[in-house]
């Protein structure tokens, strides 16, 4: 066997050692999340899981059964720039992980030239460089599982931002509903004493009533009025802010909005038993846990560096005085370079790359951490706050119809000369307060149960 066939044969039997430790080693074998035992320790210590999670309705918002508001968060999702920023950041992130996918494979450039010198003519030469570095340590392997895993808790935090601004939206749209609720609220009060006014006017004429019972009405009716800019502004702001959520200019939704619509509530009955592991399926959650993945991998590749290097390398080359000679293998000029590098002295760099790794292994660790007791806190928190309201709803609804019946029994009393007139303004004051109230505590309870299916990651 002569020299080209030995090495030749050294070369075939490189390449299979080669591409079968590419085998084992695939990022694509690995479990993409959950096996770091650091990770499942915190999961079980903060959210203890279960056979299988419960199912979860992503799309949320259905429940308040208003077709509006679901056109608006699909329409945010087109145009907001937040969300047109996260996914320029995935596609960068992939883009990423292609790139340190590519260290795994061998690379190969071609070169050409052509050469016209006096007296010896011109010369043509060709030729093809080759290189592979044998990853026997794993360390293009463990970079490319990082970025694979950076990639997916980019993706994870895009829908992160994307549940996130279903919720703003929804929660704009509430506001807007409140406002607008609040605004009729206080032009039907503006128009009782209005005619309680009148009413003043007409007894004062028949000597039934005095100059301050009419100065007194009109002070009311004052003062209700003085609020009513203040309701419009703020339904003017809440329309402001669905115009940008959905990245459109500030007036080009008020046609959209204009008809007041009831303050949206989702049907039927809230179970308030969450399965907590359920909470795992939140993209912040998800991301925080892809990021500790990347982090452990880059602990190993830091480790993994410390050790030798192994490279193959091959040339081909053809030189001749016309495109002939190029095909004739007689011309071949081959040569195939096998090679080691290892650190020697370095001043400790690699082993300190180790201690950084290490150290941001730790702290994504501890974001993870953060992370799900920060869920953990939101769920409590909005279960806390609808648990309130639904106590506070029935007492609320009872003040106002009592408010009502206040003014009504008031009005009888002083039309009968056996009231003072303030008994019927105090009486008018309270119905406009105790349906304020009632407005804002329905806007409560909407907008943490929108807190709510966001915390959880979706309707369960």
């Amino acid at each position: 066997m002569d020299l080209w066939q030995t090495q030749k044969s050294a070369f075939t039997l490189l390449v299979c050692l080669a591409l079968s430790a590419c085998t084992s080693l695939n990022p694509a074998n690995l479990t993409a999340t959950g096996t770091d035992p650091e990770v499942v320790k915190v999961t079980n210590t903060l959210l203890p899981r279960t056979e299988t999670r419960t199912p979860i309705q992503a799309a949320w918002w259905q429940k308040f059964n208003d077709p509006l508001m679901t056109s608006l968060i699909q329409e945010a999702w087109k145009a907001n720039p937040d969300l047109a920023s996260a996914q320029a950041s995935v596609k960068a992130a992939r883009a990423q992980g292609v790139i340190a996918g590519a260290s795994l494979l061998p690379s190969l450039s071609g070169s050409g030239s052509i050469r016209d010198s006096k007296g010896s003519g011109t010369s043509l030469t060709a030729g093809m460089d080759a290189s592979w570095e044998l990853d026997f340590w794993g360390a293009n392997r463990l970079a490319a599982t990082a970025a694979q895993r950076d990639a997916q808790a980019t993706q994870a935090s895009y829908e992160d931002v994307k549940a996130s601004l279903a919720a703003e939206v929804a929660s704009a749209y509430v506001n807007l509903r409140l406002a607008q609720a609040s605004l009729s609220s206080s032009r039907q009060s503006n128009k009782s004493r209005l005619e309680t006014v009148n009413l003043t006017n007409l007894r004062k004429q028949a000597g039934l009533a005095s100059g301050l019972d009419t100065e007194q009405a009109r002070l009311s009716l004052g003062q209700t009025q003085a609020q009513l800019p203040a309701l419009e502004g703020s339904v003017q702001r809440a329309n402001y802010a669905l115009a940008a959520l959905t990245g459109k200019a500030p007036n080009a939704l008020e046609k959209q909005l204009a008809a007041g619509k009831p303050i949206p509530n989702a049907k039927g009955r809230l179970n308030p038993q969450i399965p907590a592991n359920a909470l795992r399926q939140r993209p912040d959650i998800r991301a925080a846990e892809y990021k500790v993945a990347a982090a452990s991998a880059r602990v190993d590749e830091a480790k993994a560096n410390l050790y030798p290097n192994f490279n193959l390398g091959g040339s081909l080359g053809l030189s001749g005085l016309n495109v002939g000679d190029l095909l004739d293998t007689t011309n071949l000029a081959r040569s195939l370079l096998a090679s080691i590098s290892a650190p020697l002295l370095d001043g400790g760099r690699l082993k300190q790359q180790v201690v950084v790794r290490d150290a941001n292994y730790e702290q994504a660790l501890a974001t993870y951490q953060k992370t799900l007791l920060g869920a953990l806190q939101e769920v409590a928190n909005a279960l806390a706050t609808l648990a309130s309201i639904q106590k506070q709803q029935p007492i609320l609804n009872q003040n106002l119809q009592l408010a009502k019946s206040t003014e009504n029994l008031a009005r009888l009393s002083y039309n009968a000369g056996t009231a003072d007139f303030q008994n019927v303004l105090d009486a008018q004051r309270s119905v406009l307060s105790a349906q304020d109230s009632v407005l804002s505590a329905q806007a409560n309870y909407s907008l943490a149960l929108i807190s709510l299916y966001k915390a959880v990651g979706g309707a369960w």
